[in-house]
């Protein structure tokens, strides 16, 4: 018994080659003239599936059983055409589960002692066993494939719909950059008309405007390559503000809005580390929502500064304000308030931009007193080191914007520090 390898069919791969072993072994360590593995179907059959020295109607044996028991044997025995003359049956059972059984055909009467048959009992358990663990092994094995699959459709649905909303995204931010470009050909056919004396600064302010297109679209094209992002650069704020003011200019003219001003107030900070394109979207954003906000016209006052180590960028209208209820989702992918003139991206693009670049979205609002909306970003220059990146990308001042475009008496930030009441987070503020 002690040759017996039970350690082998505990280790082996797999059902079929448990029941190799359990055939070879129950020939050559059990004394018997011929060995039959059965084993029960899914269909419910019972078929041999491993045969040692047995004739050929035997070895390819199958038949519909109810049950495993003395009467296998019996009848496999008859099939045997007379060459043997006992056969005993040892029923494969594990856990409540019936795997089989293994049938010894013996040439002559009680050829197996005692020994023999508790050596044949305990090699029958020990392969019922080793069956139930490569049964639970395969159910696991083919539940973690389709966990797996799951995950891969589930990982292609996440990047489609990621990449359906940055498609959508740019969609928006392009019809906001384009936008001037109408105007632009407008003032080039009156010029043409007066005989093209400054056709050339028009012709540079189109191609200033199709670049930035075209480096709006490259986002999406690398995005779906995934590819790494391009590394920012050092720029100037103030020229980007002046850019993002006379796109928006077009805005207004197409709208035929009367009575709505666009007022620079450029006060040089430092340059930034940021990708100048999207900068540049993200103030048109702003800016395109603040000139939506004036219905009755009104002022927006696109504003510029440093403070606590980076530079700032405010744009402030006098129009209704935003109400505390919608403050908490303006943020939200898709989340409007302009009907179907809306896609509810704006916003969500600008956030996203000072998230990546490591800065702060101040909103300063209140009803009927106008909102102010206050970009923070670290200036170039190591802002790692001086500890200048923010943490909460995201506050809100809920009372009536300070004296001065887009700044309190101390500057754009000075009442959104940790512990000031007047400041919090939205519910649900965004965490993308």
């Amino acid at each position: 018994m002690a040759q017996v390898p039970f350690r082998a069919l505990l280790h082996a791969d797999s059902g079929a080659e448990i029941l190799r072993l359990l055939a070879d072994t129950a020939r050559v360590e059990l004394g018997a003239d011929g060995v039959a593995v059965v084993e029960m179907l899914p269909s419910g059959d019972a078929k041999v599936v491993q045969a040692r020295d047995l004739p050929e109607p035997l070895a390819s044996w199958r038949a519909d059983l109810d049950v495993i028991d003395a009467e296998l044997g019996e009848r496999l025995l008859a099939a045997s055409g007379g060459r043997f003359v006992e056969a005993r049956t040892l029923p494969m059972m594990s856990g409540g589960d019936l795997f089989g059984a293994l049938v010894l055909f013996f040439a002559r009467p009680a050829a197996i002692d005692e020994d023999g048959r508790a050596t044949a009992e305990t090699l029958v358990d020990v392969a019922a066993i080793a069956l139930g663990k490569a049964q639970q092994f395969a159910e696991l094995s083919r539940s973690n494939a389709e966990l797996r699959a799951s995950r891969e459709v589930l990982e292609r649905t996440e990047k489609l719909r990621s990449l359906g909303e940055m498609a959508a995204g740019i969609s928006h931010d392009l019809k906001n950059i384009l936008n001037p470009l109408s105007l632009h050909l407008q003032l080039m056919k009156r010029i043409l008309k007066r005989g093209g004396q400054g056709a050339e600064e028009a012709i540079a302010e189109m191609e200033q405007v199709l670049r930035r297109g075209v480096e709006t679209v490259e986002r999406l094209r690398d995005f779906s390559r995934q590819a790494p992002e391009k590394r920012m650069e050092g720029v100037e704020v103030d020229l980007l503000a002046h850019e993002a003011v006379e796109l928006s200019r077009p805005r207004i003219a197409s709208r035929r809005a009367r009575g709505i001003r666009l007022v620079e107030e450029l006060g040089g900070p430092p340059p930034i580390h940021a990708r100048p394109t999207e900068l540049v979207v993200a103030l048109l954003n702003l800016i395109a929502n603040a000139i939506d906000a004036l219905a009755d016209g009104g002022t927006v006052t696109v504003s510029t500064g440093a403070e606590r180590g980076g530079a700032w960028v405010s744009i402030q209208d006098d129009g209704p304000g935003i109400p505390e209820e919608i403050q908490r989702r303006i943020f939200e992918p898709f989340f409007t308030t302009k009907g179907k003139e809306g896609t509810g991206l704006g916003l969500a693009m600008v956030y996203a931009f000072v998230q990546r670049h490591g800065g702060k979205l101040t909103l300063e609002t209140a009803p009927t007193a106008g909102t102010t909306f206050t970009v923070w970003l670290p200036c170039a220059g190591g802002p790692e080191e001086e500890g200048a990146r923010e943490s909460t990308p995201f506050a809100v001042i809920q009372r009536a914007p300070s004296p001065g475009p887009g700044q309190s008496a101390s500057g754009p930030f000075a009442s959104s520090q940790p512990g000031d009441p007047e400041t919090r987070g939205p519910s649900g503020a965004p965490a993308r």
